[in-house]
């Protein structure tokens, strides 16, 4: 062998040592290999591949094929197969510091997951998020090529994330919708999913996804629009008639029948098949704006199925006696037809279903047309001849009592009231094995107050599509009907004291009819509305505690939902504490309910926080209200999230600039003091909502532009914005810092900012000139705005500005007008009259913002300006105006009389008032009509 092809003795040692580490790490990272699956889009990858949850068959094919291909690769050479992205990951490793926080993090997810608490989850996700940035940062610091989101080694599952999505939906679906936080949590997770974790998304992710977009509340995302980007998005996303008829069904709960329908015959140009839940929704939107196409349906259910389903023919029934009962069947005989007809197949489906698999929709739907269309007596003998078999209940019973409608209308106490309810429950419950819930003494109590939702109410089953049209009605019967009599009141009183004698709980259905009545009676009673309330809180605060003793003695059981108190029965009492004017009465209820840890929504809280503030009599009393409301809790879900949202903060400050108070209250009432609103200001920022600009300005105009200007407001407000790191101040809140200073006589402030701004080369426009100007011309400042309006000039010289000129046509007013005031007044006439005239044209002129076609000079612009105005592209005028001429008229004027006092013998067509008189009349005759009174007759 040649000399210098044997290595050295240090080589040949590195390189030993080489290839043992090369054989270890290669050992390692086929036995990591062996150990994953991979479902993961693209590249596997060791940690993508036991993440997966989801049923995505074709992951097990494809894994199969990559275990042949080693398989036959390893005939033609010895080396063991690994995949390069498998060898390169396994170096990935975080610091064991990171790789412990990062396991905590996981942990913690996963118990706020258990916990099922929204809020939770949400707070605990952030950190989850955060953690797994550190992870990455780490591990991307030790590698030396491009790591994927999979590679990182992170050690949250799918499966968790996907827990946590399900349970903010479950969430939503108990309460009824969904808060719009929890919707973009939902969102950021199902990114995250992918872009962050690295993992595959897959069908019952993105129906998850359109099931959040559905229950947004307020109608903040068009699910139409939702669901189209999503299958943009994700193309080989097959939908089902699951998807469709999640968005269907969120339109037709809302009565917005034609998107519904659209979203239908989008569907059908995709060619998704539909199932028999889709079709059944279908059948309830179309019963009420196309009988024809439901009956379509119907049909083409039974064609495909042999008979209607169960189901469908509950729907049938449901829809057709909502339309002859609301008077809506363009043809009654023919609907009539049809509603027998589908009535006696679902009799026939009824009796045919085994005693054990009865379907208590289905039955009490059977109920309500014998009620409708045989009377209440047909639909009560039913209902005896089916008792035997056990399927009534305390639903049951309800039903037949609604049926009752003519009967429970002419009530006139609370005994004939108790007679029909147990005259109604001895024909199906003999034994009295059934207990009269709520939902009964509810429709009884609606009797006795003369309510005619009682007659509406006959259609009002569990669940009903038509709960909108219901509700409608309810509100246009009250409207429609007169206020209870005292005595019926007092005999809804009786009946309400019977119901807690047989311990059932005050719930807000058996609550709210007499609760109504006496708050919204000619005279509102209070101290009656607050003890239903106080039977409400109380047995509340029981159910609450009886729950959180069961779930204490298991941990793994559910948490019982409490007796959930809505803001429409506290706005009844409120509404009746503003009626009063009785604030006392209104702390006395918030205090309660915030015991009681009532949850009010953000954007409720800011309407009642506006209305109890327009009762109170101080401002301390109306920060009293914001205080007090702003404590409560906004989430049912947990009692620590407080305050409001960020159109609340700003809704409430301006409701605060709003009030006004009697002088002899407080020692000065002309503003609010900065104290409280800027303590509102700083609750916005705690919260998380970075105040804008705009709405620090608003705080100065209205310390500074009230009729007597605060300076201590101003000062407070200025402080505030200083201590405010997170804003970024605009030329527009410069210029009302300034102008506040300025309308506060405060001009040494007006000028430091102003020497400030040129020290630092900062932007200024002719609103900062202009009160700059004003501010020497009220001050007697002539020098300093000679030199202010010098400084500008050369500047703008300087830097060769070709725009717009801080010498606006407002900069020119203020100029003039500090002219005027430091007794320059010959000046301010000579300026109107030429340079401000020839400067505005040039300007105008060069930026070709002259409301002309043709081509002109500055001087036949000067021409036309005596007869008619000069206006710009957006029809203002350019150069002075009736506003410029008018203010120095007014000045010259007081000169005039200042002037005939000292001497008596003085010529008055020699006044300077004359003079600017004349040569307005001879140089602007278009503007001389509407100036030539100012100074005529009284002394200015």
């Amino acid at each position: 062998m040649l000399p210098f092809l044997v290595p050295s003795s240090s080589a040949a040692r590195a390189s030993t040592q080489l290839a043992r580490k090369l054989l270890m790490s290669t050992k390692r990272q086929l036995h990591l290999a062996r150990r994953h699956t991979s479902t993961f889009v693209g590249h596997p990858s060791p940690t993508a591949r036991n993440e997966e949850t989801d049923d995505d068959f074709d992951d097990a094919s494809q894994l199969r094929h990559q275990r042949t291909d080693s398989d036959t690769f390893s005939h033609f050479d010895r080396r063991a197969f690994v995949p390069q992205t498998t060898l390169s990951s396994g170096k990935l490793k975080a610091s064991y510091e990171i790789a412990a926080a990062s396991r905590h993090a996981t942990y913690n997810f996963r118990q706020a997951v258990g916990s099922r608490d929204p809020t939770q989850i949400i707070a605990v996700y952030e950190d989850l998020i955060r953690a797994h940035q550190r992870h990455a940062d780490d591990v991307l610091d030790s590698s030396s090529h491009t790591v994927g989101p999979s590679d990182i080694g992170f050690p949250v599952r799918k499966a968790d994330i996907q827990t946590a999505i399900r349970y903010l939906i479950q969430h939503a679906q108990r309460e009824g919708s969904m808060e719009w936080r929890y919707v973009e949590a939902c969102q950021q997770m199902f990114q995250d999913m992918s872009q962050t974790f690295g993992f595959r998304i897959g069908p019952t992710d993105l129906h998850r996804q359109l099931q959040a977009c559905c229950l947004a509340e307020r109608s903040r995302i068009d699910p139409r629009v939702a669901f189209r980007q999503l299958r943009a998005d994700y193309p080989d996303w097959r939908t089902t008639s699951v998807e469709w008829n999640i968005v269907i069904s969120h339109f037709a709960q809302r009565k917005l029948y034609a998107q519904a329908i659209k979203v239908w015959q989008e569907m059908q140009k995709l060619g998704v098949e539909a199932e028999a839940a889709l079709h059944n929704t279908m059948i309830r939107v179309l019963t009420v704006n196309n009988a024809k196409e439901a009956e379509a349906h119907l049909h083409h259910l039974k064609q495909k199925q042999g008979e209607l389903g169960i189901d469908t023919l509950t729907t049938a029934v449901e829809g057709l006696c909502k339309l002859i009962s609301t008077g809506r069947a363009k043809d009654r005989e023919a609907t009539m037809s049809k509603l027998q007809s589908y009535a006696s197949q679902l009799r026939q489906a009824i009796e045919a279903l085994p005693s054990d698999a009865m379907e208590p929709s289905a039955w009490h739907t059977l109920l309500r047309y014998e009620a409708e269309v045989l009377g209440p007596t047909q639909a009560l003998e039913t209902a005896r001849q089916a008792s035997r078999s056990g399927v009534a209940t305390s639903t049951t019973l309800n039903v037949l009592l609604r049926a009752h409608v003519e009967e429970i209308r002419e009530l006139q106490s609370s005994d004939e009231a108790l007679e029909l309810l147990d005259r109604v429950q001895s024909a199906i419950d003999p034994r009295r094995g059934i207990q009269p819930d709520d939902r009964c003494y509810n429709v009884l109590m609606l009797g006795l107050l003369d309510d005619l939702y009682a007659e509406t109410a006959l259609f009002d089953g569990d669940a009903n599509f038509f709960a909108a049209d219901e509700a409608a009605a309810r509100r246009c019967d009250r409207l429609l009907r007169t206020q209870p009599t005292p005595n019926q009141i007092r005999e809804a009183q009786l009946l309400y004291d019977h119901v807690r004698s047989l311990s059932i709980p005050a719930t807000p259905l058996l609550v709210t009819p007499l609760l109504q009545a006496y708050c919204e009676a000619f005279l509102p009673s209070l101290p009656s509305a607050m003890k239903l309330l106080k039977d409400m809180l109380d047995d509340r605060l029981s159910a609450l505690s009886i729950s959180a003793r069961k779930n204490s003695a298991s941990s793994r059981r559910r948490p019982a939902q409490p007796l959930m108190i809505g803001v429409k029965i506290i706005q009844l009492v409120l509404d009746a504490c503003v009626r009063l004017r009785d604030i006392s009465s209104a702390y006395n209820l918030l205090a309660r309910l915030l015991d009681a840890g009532v949850p009010i929504s953000a954007t409720q809280k800011t309407d009642v926080i506006g209305r109890l503030m327009g009762i109170t009599t101080s401002w301390t009393e109306a920060f009293h209200v914001y205080r007090l409301l702003s404590r409560f809790p906004t989430t049912s879900s947990s009692g620590r999230s407080t305050g409001l949202d960020e159109r609340g903060y700003i809704t409430t400050l301006e409701n605060f600039r709003s009030l006004s108070f009697p002088s002899s209250t407080e020692s000065d009432t002309s503003v609010a003091p900065p104290e409280h609103l800027l303590a509102i200001l700083a609750d916005m920022r705690i919260a998380g909502y970075r105040p804008t600009p705009s709405i620090y300005t608003t705080i100065l105009d209205y310390y500074s532009k009230t009729p007597t200007p605060s300076y201590l407001g101003v000062k407070a407000t200025h402080e505030a914005l200083q201590a405010d790191i997170a804003l970024e101040p605009d030329l527009s809140l410069i210029n009302a810092l300034m102008n506040a200073y300025n309308r506060a006589e405060e001009p040494v402030m007006v000028l430091a900012i102003w020497d400030s701004l040129l020290a630092t080369r900062q932007d200024i426009d002719g609103i900062t000139l202009g009160v700059v100007l004003d501010t020497c011309g009220r001050f007697g400042l002539l020098s300093v705005a000679r030199k202010a309006l010098a400084t500008v000039r050369r500047l703008e010289e300087d830097e060769g500005k070709r725009g717009r000129s801080a010498m606006t046509k407002g900069a020119w007013d203020s100029w003039l007008e500090c002219l005027a005031r430091c007794g320059r007044l010959e000046e301010a006439i000579e300026l109107v009259f030429g340079e401000m005239r020839r400067s505005l044209f040039r300007e105008a002129i060069s930026l070709h913002d002259l409301d002309l076609i043709e081509e002109v000079s500055v001087t036949e612009l000067t021409v036309r300006s005596t007869q008619a105005p000069i206006r710009d592209t957006r029809g203002n005028i350019i150069g002075p105006d009736s506003k410029t001429l008018s203010t120095l008229l007014k000045f010259t004027a007081r000169e005039r009389d200042r002037r005939q006092k000292r001497f008596t013998s003085s010529n008055r067509s020699t006044s300077i008032w004359h003079t600017l008189r004349n040569r307005i009349r001879e140089e602007l005759s278009w503007i001389y009509p509407q100036v030539k009174a100012i100074g005529e007759s009284t002394s200015l």
